[in-house]
């Protein structure tokens, strides 16, 4: 099945319920979760547990059956994170890819800009490392894209790698490596960003999201490896991207 827009391929991301146990002496960082992830098809309840001092989450499916658990420690580089180029976050303290992997194909809701660009960090971190397949992002405004230029450039000089940007704005200055698609509508309104390598599913990943309040954001990302797919057939299809 084909996706037509950014919007429906939205839809389809949110649209697997799951539930997220909080277990916490303070209900304090229960709120935050609430906030942070509590959509239509995600809930956030929040259970006392004053045995364990640092607390942990239960992500649960549909059914109530165990998808995992992880420490409410990690939380912390999602909801305050620290930015660092792609190519340096292996030599950093930042450690949010376990929290990816836990939290993969959960919707979110209300993330902030920042919040987004440590996701997308970690997406064009996967992309430096493989050095090889197809890198799409998009950018609202012109100036979004400015602002990451220098990080672009350096990406679409890695190995075998193909990077394009897509704008909601016109794009007239000279580039080195990257190629722009200047569009409109939808463009405007989605933040996203999406790897497909070149030689395996495995490494397969994107983040799609909408903006539905002034810089707040509603949103999955994935490692389904035929959503990325299709996601990047849909960019393809509807807009004039450049083969390289």
């Amino acid at each position: 099945m084909s996706l037509e827009t950014l919007g429906e391929a939205l839809e389809r991301a949110e649209a697997e319920r799951k539930r997220l146990e909080v277990h916490a002496s303070d209900s304090d960082v229960a709120i935050d979760l609430q906030r942070q992830f509590t959509s239509r098809n995600v809930a956030v309840e929040y259970r006392r547990a004053a045995a364990f001092e640092d607390g942990f989450v239960v992500v649960r499916d549909s059914d109530g059956g165990f998808r995992g658990a992880l420490g409410l420690e990690a939380f912390d580089a999602l909801l305050s994170p620290s930015i660092h180029p792609p190519w340096t976050l292996e030599e950093t303290d930042v450690d949010l890819r376990e929290l990816l992997d836990f939290l993969e194909g959960t919707p979110f809701a209300s993330a902030d800009r920042r919040q987004l660009l440590a996701v997308s960090r970690e997406i064009e971190e996967r992309a430096w490392r493989v050095a090889d397949g197809t890198l799409y992002a998009g950018f609202q405004r012109e100036a979004a894209f400015a602002d990451q230029l220098e990080v672009y450039e350096r990406l679409a000089t890695r190995g075998a790698l193909s990077v394009t940007a897509f704008l909601d704005d016109a794009w007239d200055e000279p580039l080195e490596g990257p190629s722009v698609v200047s569009a409109s509508g939808e463009i405007g309104r989605f933040w996203f960003v999406a790897f497909e390598a070149a030689d395996t599913d495995r490494q397969s990943c994107a983040l799609v999201a909408e903006e539905r309040q002034p810089g707040k954001y509603d949103g999955v990302w994935t490692y389904d490896p035929a959503f990325v797919g299709e996601l990047i057939e849909h960019l393809e299809t509807s807009y004039e991207v450049s083969e390289v």
